[in-house]
């Protein structure tokens, strides 16, 4: 439930207009929610006449995804967010091929013993099944629509690569996209139907003995595999992708990991930040306690 007192600039405005104008909701949560002026239940379209108190309750939506119990390992948890640390062989969502044991399934259950209701887990981004790191969740459709259309966000990741990058900071902008049905994607020029993809990276260590660097990485656009495209493209790909780089049999993922994410408070409109360690399978790699 949402409460808004309307300021007096709104007057004449339809509340659809304030809403997602003003308030960020999506026409989508908007159709997936209850709205009440002054007490009283209203259309959408009703206009805004003075000073009103204005009330949103969202329709609680259900998920045919199973309940399944998880060690979640939540790293932070307010009344619009849950943040995970997913380890890495975990499947982000259920698929054809993976309906059970998910993330999405230990989210559910979550929510479910929390708030003794079936929730569907608002996910605002999605790690590759090897990825570990930061997994956010937008705990109603309001938070959802806000960090897809309102919010100020910026996602770090880290990664170690093959061989030594001697760039300290520069950014990769290759345009990347997926020839017929295959997973794999590759540098595609746009007008060929590839998106624009912009990267920045920035290295944390070089590791001269073990022909490694560890890279810090910004996302300035979210392409599927991105990062391990961008990479791979200039020469330096992600230790244990097999995909875009070699396997490895010492390293049986590749070694990427969400760590950072800064985004703006819903309600206070600061920005926040997030941080969490390297797992432990990278920092044995590189020798970091």
């Amino acid at each position: 439930m949402k409460k808004f007192i309307i300021e007096p600039e709104y007057n004449n405005y339809k509340i659809s207009e304030y809403l997602k104008d003003v308030k960020g909701y999506s026409t989508r949560g908007l159709r997936n929610s209850d709205v009440y002026l002054n007490g009283k239940k209203v259309r959408l379209d009703k206009k805004i006449k003075k000073l009103n108190r204005l009330v949103v309750v969202e329709q609680k939506k259900g998920t045919n995804i199973e309940p399944i119990p998880m060690d979640l390992k939540i790293v932070f948890e307010d009344k619009n967010l849950l943040i995970i640390n997913k380890d890495a062989n975990i499947v982000v969502h259920p698929t054809l091929k993976k309906t059970d044991k998910t993330l999405a399934n230990g989210v559910v259950d979550y929510f479910l013993k929390t708030t003794g209701q079936i929730q569907v887990p608002r996910f605002y981004n999605r790690l590759d099944m090897d990825t570990s790191g930061l997994i956010v969740v937008a705990k109603n459709a309001f938070t959802q629509a806000f960090l897809q259309e309102k919010a100020e966000i910026r996602k770090f990741y880290l990664a170690i690569c093959e061989g030594i990058i001697e760039k300290d900071e520069f950014f990769i902008t290759r345009p990347i996209g997926r020839v017929g049905d295959n997973i794999k994607r590759e540098e595609l020029s746009v007008e060929n139907g590839g998106q624009e993809a912009k990267t920045k990276v920035k290295v944390i260590q070089r590791f001269e003995d073990k022909n490694l660097t560890l890279v810090e990485l910004e996302l300035f656009t979210g392409r599927t595999h991105q990062i391990r495209v961008h990479l791979s493209l200039e020469g330096y790909p992600i230790l244990g992708d097999s995909l875009y780089g070699k396997e490895v049999q010492e390293v049986p993922r590749q070694l990427l990991h969400s760590y950072k994410f800064i985004y703006t408070d819903i309600d206070t409109h600061e920005q926040k930040i997030i941080t969490i360690d390297l797992p432990d399978d990278m920092k044995s790699i590189i020798g970091v306690k």
